[in-house]
């Protein structure tokens, strides 16, 4: 049984242990098949359920320190294969069991599963992992340049929309806003890392929401009133272009009256507020006031940081919905 690029976990050291395990199954098999004696394949079954023990800890040790999602079940998975292979040790020691046809079928079934399937989405997520903190990293630093390289990668990669705008921007972003709020990085830090966020964006528009089939559905993405903080608004707003709307984004500082004006032209299935300080509450009120008279039909989605956690400003119009996440608009948008 010999490794090669088809096992691949995605990472290096992972990869470099999963070497060294088909090196010792292949090696039990090879003396099993040419008769071996007990004590040759004791020493074998010895050494290959001893590095099995080590090399499961050393990626548990790998999930904690990344605080991998999915650890859990990987390492119930672990607990399952380990205690098999001490079990079937012991007894081998005994003298209860032998090296069979069964138990090999299983080591080279569990291993090429375990390998192509489970290790592969814990290397991914490693992968990934180190691309966000070097992302964030340049991002901090000012660094455009670097912060295009590493968007560029990932869209030469064919990394999903979802996982670059969440799993990086947004993400990148957050980690900004909480060491902004542990006064651990300045007010020019976290607009320097916003406005690089905003020109990373934009590479994405050529690549992958330009390709994105039309299906005649329109949203009018706004920020309320003076609202300077417009990267999440940006977010909304591509979301609907990515998956086939046609979206038209005014940033902040938009009257009223010209957005009901826009309205008017536009004529959108939805219009969507952004909020992200609290004193633009009562300006989001009004908003939602004058268009409900002019457009009563119209379907208007909140989201912001100003709402807090359960958006109580909008439950007074029941056509006024607020929304936590892009997730959350994405379920909306496929039952729309």
């Amino acid at each position: 049984m010999e490794w090669t690029q088809e096992y691949t976990a995605h990472d290096a050291g992972i990869d470099r242990e999963h070497q060294v395990l088909f090196g010792l199954v292949d090696r039990l098999h090879q003396a099993m098949l040419k008769g071996q004696g007990t004590e040759v394949l004791g020493m074998l079954l010895a050494e290959l359920t001893k590095f099995v023990g080590n090399h499961f800890a050393n990626e548990e040790k790998i999930m904690a320190a990344m605080r991998y999602p999915e650890m859990l079940a990987h390492v119930q998975q672990h607990d399952q294969i380990r205690r098999r292979m001490e079990g079937v040790a012991a007894r081998f020691e005994r003298g209860e069991t032998a090296i069979t046809i069964e138990l090999m079928l299983f080591l080279s079934d569990w291993l090429r599963n375990h390998t192509m399937v489970t290790d592969r989405r814990l290397g991914d997520y490693i992968q990934v992992e180190r691309k966000f903190t070097a992302y964030v990293e340049r991002l901090l630093s000012g660094d455009h340049r670097g912060c295009r390289v590493i968007v560029q990668d990932l869209l030469a990669e064919e990394i999903s929309f979802r996982d670059l705008y969440v799993g990086l921007f947004q993400r990148a972003m957050y980690r900004t806003g909480e060491l902004w709020m542990m006064n651990k990085i300045s007010v020019a830090t976290e607009h320097l890392a916003t406005t690089i966020t905003l020109s990373m964006m934009a590479l994405v528009h050529p690549t992958t929401l330009l390709n994105s089939p039309r299906n005649g559905k329109r949203a009018v993405v706004t920020c309320v009133g003076s609202e300077l903080h417009q990267l999440g608004a940006q977010m909304v707003s591509d979301t609907f272009e990515f998956l086939g709307w046609d979206s038209f984004f005014l940033g902040g500082n938009t009257p009223v009256e010209s957005l009901l004006e826009l309205l008017g032209e536009k004529h959108p299935e939805v219009l969507c507020l952004s909020v992200s300080l609290s004193r633009h509450i009562a300006r989001f009120k009004e908003t939602v006031k004058k268009t409900r008279s002019r457009f009563p039909g119209l379907e208007i989605l909140a989201g912001g940081q100003a709402f807090g956690q359960g958006g109580a400003e909008v439950n007074g119009d029941p056509q006024v919905r607020y929304l936590r996440s892009l997730d959350e608009l994405e379920a909306w948008i496929a039952n729309c």
